[in-house]
């Protein structure tokens, strides 16, 4: 976290700076409160008039400042978290598509969200706070010292003595907030799982035994969040119960000063507002302190989120194709027993049209998946243009992928044909027209939102904006992983005859129910066993 707070010092610098000048003005006018009672006391109309006029200076001098404090560590807050999130982000994205799907998607959520947010609030919210009252109680503390030293000491030993509560329940602290936080992945988790699953949901009528497992999740993170709590509240009970404590016998002794003469009614005036303006920010500092150290467990988790070991293992990448891609005697294995290929041979030439065909569990996207270099390969190789895959970081700018599913963004029709990159409109409407959208192709069009998941489309309309999306890439190979699934027979004959009207492209085309009578028009079939 160090880094963030790093590059947003500037702002860290301008409330230090601006709570250093407020504190400075709270405690003086402190004395001048003293001075204007006792000024009174003696009948001294004048000069209570002219120290009356300086108090309330210093009272807007030290509210100006407490403003520009309040702005500044907003400043700084929002720009810590603003990077760390954007950091979660980056190091989601930039993951491999295996370290991906390692986790569940709603883990990810709560580590974007309730992760970062706990880390805004108990640790980039309380170190401005934690200097805020830092600065209070030295300054207060040396302007007891000037008003009297024995006032000083007891007030300072009694009214510390809070600080060291959370210290004494540090493991439970973090015990508590590390069961929340996991707690609460478990439960995103599960509700994306859900809300996925919406459809299946609602057919099958199970609304009630989703309701009911949701709440026993929701009531495990509720018992968590309670448990979290509960241990502040305990520790901030105490830390009150003393301070009190200790204001009380401060507040006798100040008395009594007060009885023998040696203290002015300004000066037990004065005492008194030092020891209000003293023990306030004191318990406040054993909240941050218990809030800083409950904290440390999901730091520690965060930065190792954010450690995402390199998995790129050549050289550099590659993006054209002039010659072949070739497959000599794979074998591959998810579990180490059993090969889903084994001893796999295919050379795929350039500008040809492939059909990997055969039952589910054959090893087709397999292959697929290894050529994208999802997973190495456990015996044999991969080469491309007779360079070995193992020395190539890449293939992403050769290779376009159409999985099965029709995935498509809540945004604009161009944005999720261009994917954000500067493309004319007219290569637009063409790339439409192309896969048979001639509704959509127009310029009006183009700007109207496709919604979440791309629901207000049919099936076959999103696989065409996919398939239109992947020619407008214009990669040398392109893969289309069962493109023809779920589609009524109608639309899959018409998306047959679109995969087969692609030109000037390398396609393979893994599918196990292309129609028989069209499979002449590929250069090769490759028919996979299952074992």
């Amino acid at each position: 976290m160090k880094k963030y707070q790093k590059s947003n010092r500037r702002y860290f610098i301008g409330a230090l700076v601006s709570i250093l000048i407020s504190t400075c003005f709270g405690v003086v006018l402190q004395f001048f409160k003293g001075d204007v009672l006792d000024f009174a006391v003696e009948g001294d109309v004048q000069n209570a008039i002219y120290y009356a006029v300086l108090l309330i200076g210093f009272i807007f001098c030290e509210v100006f400042g407490f403003y520009l404090y309040d702005r500044f560590s907003a400043k700084f807050v929002v720009g810590c978290t603003s990077e760390l999130k954007r950091d979660v982000f980056e190091s989601i994205i930039n993951r491999s598509y295996v370290d991906y799907k390692e986790s569940p998607q709603g883990e990810y959520i709560a580590t974007y969200t309730n992760e970062a947010d706990l880390i805004k609030e108990r640790r980039f919210g309380m170190l401005p706070m934690f200097w805020e009252i830092l600065f209070k109680i030295i300054f207060v503390s040396v302007a007891l010292f000037i008003l009297d030293w024995r006032i000083a000491i007891i007030t300072i030993t009694l009214l510390t003595t809070p600080l060291y509560i959370p210290k004494l329940i540090e493991k439970k602290l973090q015990q508590a907030q590390n069961d929340y936080v996991q707690s609460v992945e478990a439960n995103l988790s599960k509700v994306n799982d859900w809300l996925s699953g919406f459809e299946i949901i609602k057919n099958y009528s199970v609304e009630k035994k989703i309701i009911e497992r949701f709440k026993s999740v929701n009531d495990d993170t509720m018992d968590k969040l309670l448990r979290d709590s509960q241990l502040g509240n305990i520790s901030r009970l105490i830390s009150t119960l003393i301070s009190y404590l200790s204001y009380f016998i401060v507040l006798v002794c100040s008395t009594w000063f007060v009885l023998r003469g040696d203290f002015s009614a300004g000066d037990f005036f004065v005492a008194i507002g030092m020891i209000d303006q003293l023990s306030y920010p004191l318990i406040s500092l054993a909240g941050i302190k218990r809030q800083l150290i409950a904290i440390k467990p999901t730091i520690s988790e965060m930065e190792e989120f954010l450690e995402m070991p390199e998995e790129i293992h050549g050289t550099d990448g590659v993006e054209k194709l002039n010659s072949n891609i070739c497959f000599n005697d794979v074998s591959f294995s998810y579990d180490g027993e059993r090969f889903v290929l084994d001893k796999f041979n295919l050379t795929i030439g350039k500008g040809k049209r492939y059909l990997l065909k055969g039952p589910s569990g054959c090893g087709k996207t397999t292959a697929i998946n290894l050529l994208l270099k999802y997973y190495d390969t456990a015996i044999g190789k991969i080469e491309i243009d007779g360079r070995a895959l193992d020395t190539i970081c890449s293939t992403y700018n050769l290779i376009t992928v159409v999985r099965q599913e029709a995935i498509l963004f809540h945004d604009t029709l161009r944005n999720n044909l261009t994917m954000y990159q500067d493309i004319d409109d007219v290569r637009l409407i063409e790339a439409l027209k192309s896969v048979g959208l001639q509704r959509y192709a127009e310029v009006q069009a183009l700007d109207d939102i496709v919604t979440e998941g791309g629901d207000n489309f049919s099936g076959g309309e999103k696989k065409r904006i996919c398939l239109a999306r992947a020619m407008l890439r214009d990669t040398d190979v392109m893969i289309l992983d069962e493109p023809l699934a779920n589609l009524d027979m109608a639309t899959a004959e018409r998306i047959e005859d679109l995969l087969l009207s692609i030109k000037d492209k390398t396609v393979l085309i893994v599918s196990h129910q292309f129609t028989e009578s069209k499979l002449q028009n590929f250069d090769e079939v490759i028919d996979f066993v299952a074992e």
